[in-house]
């Protein structure tokens, strides 16, 4: 167990690339939400009646549904999810594949022309090197084989961005400002200026830094299980531990999902572990 003192440093220490803070920060702000995606796409989107994080689908009882980090659907009908992933898991590709797949159920309604399906948008902001390229930016398109000049338009965006890029000569100044912001937490102009605003009124505040301090004694307990009973054991007793802890403390289903996300992204075996543990 994490004395408070380590924990206290960690909440000091974490960034706006800890999963929790971004999600605190883009999940519950339309406002920088919808700036984050216009920089990240180079695209106007319209304005969101609704956000949420950590949203997930629960439409199905046997077959894989993920959970988003941020989810907005605007008013020009576009459909938009934006996940940060700080570690390469050797399965990016295909995760985004699902994540699209899932948000296709729903970018159009039963009765409608196919013209008239929403446009899908997906960003994974990745503390890594995909591919290797030092590219900033990897664009996920579908072409014709042999004739790869042509692009079949499915209504689909999915967009890599590679934070770990040294080499942005030639991007949009405030792509560029927003990137230099993730890595140095430098703010260089208004939008970086307001993300950072927030990021710091949520590190000021008590309740948020309790909950991180927890979630964070958590995932270092699943590791330290995983190392000693192995990598599912240690997981399925931490997960125990948590949904315990937030029955005791009276803690919100919300901010339980975010814990368990943390240590699990299937959603099946998180609905499996509520139900065991946490409705009964």
């Amino acid at each position: 167990m994490l004395t408070r003192s380590v924990l206290a440093k960690r909440w000091q220490q974490a960034t706006i690339k800890n999963n929790i803070i971004f999600n605190w920060v883009f999940g519950e702000n339309r406002a920088l939400f919808k700036d984050l995606v216009e920089r990240l796409f180079q695209r106007q989107v319209g304005n969101f009646a609704a956000l949420t994080s950590e949203r997930s689908f629960k439409n199905h009882q046997v077959f894989y549904r993920p959970r988003f980090d941020t989810y907005g659907e605007d008013d020009l009908d576009n459909i938009i999810n934006v996940e940060l992933q700080n570690e390469n898991r050797h399965d990016l590709e295909k995760r985004i594949a699902i994540y699209q797949a899932s948000l296709t159920q729903r970018a159009l309604v039963a009765g409608q022309s196919f013209n008239e399906r929403k446009q899908t948008l997906i960003a994974f902001l990745c503390d890594f090197d995909l591919y290797g390229r030092n590219r900033p930016v990897y664009k996920l398109k579908t072409t014709v084989e042999g004739q790869e000049d042509i692009l079949v338009d499915r209504g689909e965006t999915n967009v890599i961005f590679n934070l770990k890029a040294t080499d942005l000569a030639g991007l949009p100044a405030d792509y560029v400002a927003l990137m230099t912001y993730f890595n140095t937490g430098q703010v260089s102009d208004d939008f970086t200026a307001a993300v950072d605003q927030e990021f710091r009124r949520l590190k000021e505040n008590d309740t948020r830094r309790e909950y991180f301090m927890s979630i964070e004694s958590i995932i270092t307990m699943a590791e330290s299980y995983a190392r000693q009973e192995g990598h599912d054991e240690g997981r399925e007793e931490a997960a125990k531990l948590l949904i315990e802890d937030a029955v005791q403390n009276q803690r919100d289903l919300d901010s339980l999902l975010t814990s368990l996300k943390a240590i699990f992204k299937d959603q099946a075996h998180i609905d499996e572990l509520l139900a065991k543990y946490y409705y009964r």
